[in-house]
């Protein structure tokens, strides 16, 4: 896509507009409170930091712009049947936020026709950044890809939360530990991030939103690897996903699941 090194650098001005913001209130205790859920989900946790820093990235996409879509975590959607649109979660993993654990990470990611097509992770206290797409993915500079198929008994996967998967989704979360060397939690975007840069080999998560997978979903394929939902859809389409570094890993992980 021609345009596609203008988004790059536009994703990066996103980043950086808000990384003071973050910095600033970054182990501040007095920064967050609990946001109301539906249907007795999992406490969330929302502070100042997300509610402001999505407001810098939509003033500033809506300057530059102006045809654009934008969903954000925190503001809801504007325009989202746009060709192009913007998916935004200013600090995914704010409960590692809260908790003063750099573990967390600005997402923002770009669709063209509702397919993800550009994704950038910022890690603001360590400095750290990867973004991609198409063209490739890069982690500090650096491209990066997948790791090859090894084993499966070698396999390193990452989830967020054990909670996420309630009721019979549980009988999964214990089939893949029992299948995977370990699973390391509390991963939150890094996970995705790590997946695509080859440290990782599979991510399995459920309870999302299009904003926690969107950018991760483009620097993965970018990567060389596999994003989708359980149900081999568009990846949270039904909020679940299932992500994997090489066909072989996914392949296997894809028929688990779905063998209840």
């Amino acid at each position: 896509m021609k345009n596609n090194d203008l988004f790059i650098k536009f994703a990066h001005k996103l980043a950086n507009s808000i990384q003071d913001e973050i910095n600033n209130n970054f182990r501040r205790l007095d920064n967050w409170e609990i946001k109301p859920t539906k249907n007795n989900k999992r406490p969330q946790i929302v502070t100042k930091s997300d509610i402001n820093s999505e407001k810098i990235m939509r003033k500033l996409i809506n300057k530059e712009f102006p045809k654009h879509g934008i969903i954000g975590e925190e503001l809801g959607s504007e325009n989202e049947t746009a060709e192009f649109v913007w998916v935004l979660d200013p600090i995914d993993g704010t409960k590692a936020f809260v908790a003063g654990l750099p573990v967390f990470g600005s997402m923002i990611g770009l669709m063209y026709n509702a397919k993800p097509i550009l994704g950038l992770i910022d890690q603001p206290i360590t400095k750290d950044r990867i973004w991609g797409g198409k063209e490739g993915s890069f982690l500090n500079n650096k491209q990066i890809k997948t790791r090859q198929f090894k084993s499966i008994k070698k396999t390193i996967c990452a989830i967020t939360d054990p909670a996420m998967f309630l009721d019979e989704d549980q009988l999964i979360y214990n089939k893949v530990s029992d299948n995977v060397l370990y699973i390391r939690h509390g991963t939150d975007c890094w996970g995705y991030a790590m997946c695509a840069a080859g440290s990782i080999d599979l991510v399995i998560e459920k309870d999302l939103e299009l904003w926690d997978i969107v950018a991760a979903s483009a620097i993965i394929e970018g990567a060389g690897g596999i994003v989708t939902s359980w149900n081999k859809q568009e990846a949270a389409s039904d909020r679940s996903v299932i992500a994997a570094g090489n066909i072989e890993t996914y392949n296997y992980f894809i028929e688990l699941i779905n063998n209840k």
